[in-house]
This record gives C-alpha cells, structure tokens and sequence, in this order.
C-alpha cells in the first residue's frame, strides 16, 4: 500500500531532476498551499471531514498550444466530525493536463484533470487506490518567470478498503480544496 504511494513520490522526483536539468525556459516547478474541505470517507458510518489543509509540489512543462502537462505529489488532511473520531488523510501522486485560456493575458483562466494513485489514512488504518482530480482557477504571471494562481481542486480516491470493526471503511474518498500556489519557471 505504501510502497505504491512511495513509488508515485519516485516518479515524480525522477520527472523534476530531469526536468530540473533542462535549460527550456518552458520547465517549470511548482508550489500550492490551502484548505480542505467537505472531505467523505464511505464507512459505516460515513466519515465526514471537517475543513483541513491542503499541499502540493508539481514539475510540468508548457506546450506552445496553451497546453501543460505535470507531475504533481499532494497531501490534503482534515478532522473528522461528527461520531468518528481523528483525522482523514490522503496522499497521492498524479499526471496532470491543463488546458490555459488567454495565455499571454494579465489573467489566465485554466482547467485541468489528473490521475494516478493515492493513499488513505484513516484511525490508523489506510489503503491505496486509483485516484483522479478536476481542478479550476485564475492564473496571474508577476512577470517572465514567475505565476501566482487560485485553484479549486475535486479530488476523489476509489475503492480503499481497510480496517476492522468500528475502524473499517471501505469504499471511496473525495475531497474538496482551494489553494494559492506559485509556478517558477526554470531555464532561460
């Protein structure tokens, strides 16, 4: 289960030295922070997340046709609320792909939508499963190198069954978050 999650973390790391190492000024690395929210763990009963926090490192590359592709590591974390007691985390590796409108503008709007796999920890508990993400938001470049950016991120996990007794899920996890992140682009 872990080993999974560990090799998505690699993958990435590979994706960014190799990236890092490219003097293409189309490379770039980047950064998110911000909040959880509305977060679900199918179980008997339903764990439901109270607002938590979210992070996340990306390395990702822009194409000329306002196209972007990334690897991105995130971890999201909240309480749980209600008759269950702790805390509920993910973390996970993705692919993503962006779609940006108005490149070159003072605001650029983006869509996106990753896969790949991510684990969920609960009461001590935790399984890995396919994971997939939507996100949406405004970008703002400060200048040639460096892009500030809103987001809202969807991002759901299935099929993660562990635990017994009253710690058991079994079922999906989703998740909801807005960050504030930074993109820096690297080369020349």
């Amino acid at each position: 289960m872990k080993s999974l999650t560990l090799a998505a973390v690699a993958a990435a790391t590979t994706f960014a030295a190799g990236a890092a190492s490219a003097q293409d000024a189309n490379w770039y690395v980047q950064g998110n922070a911000g909040a959880s929210f509305e977060s679900r763990l199918d179980a008997t009963p339903d764990r439901k997340g109270d607002t938590g926090w979210a992070v996340s490192g990306a390395v990702g590359r822009e194409f000329g046709n306002n196209l972007r592709a990334e690897a991105e590591v995130a971890y999201l974390q909240g309480d749980n609320k209600g008759a269950t007691p702790g805390k509920t985390s993910t973390v996970g590796g993705f692919v993503n792909g962006y779609y940006d409108f108005n490149r070159g503008g003072a605001f650029q709007p983006f869509v996106g939508a990753g896969v790949g796999l991510a684990q969920v920890k609960s009461r001590g508990d935790d399984d890995t499963g396919f994971a997939y993400q939507f996100k949406a938001g405004v970008a703002h470049p400060f200048n040639d190198r460096l892009t500030g950016e809103i987001a809202y991120r969807y991002l759901g996990v299935t099929d993660v069954k562990a635990g017994v007794g009253p710690t058991r899920f079994d079922g999906d996890y989703h998740t909801n978050a807005v960050t504030v992140g930074f993109r820096y682009k690297l080369g020349l």
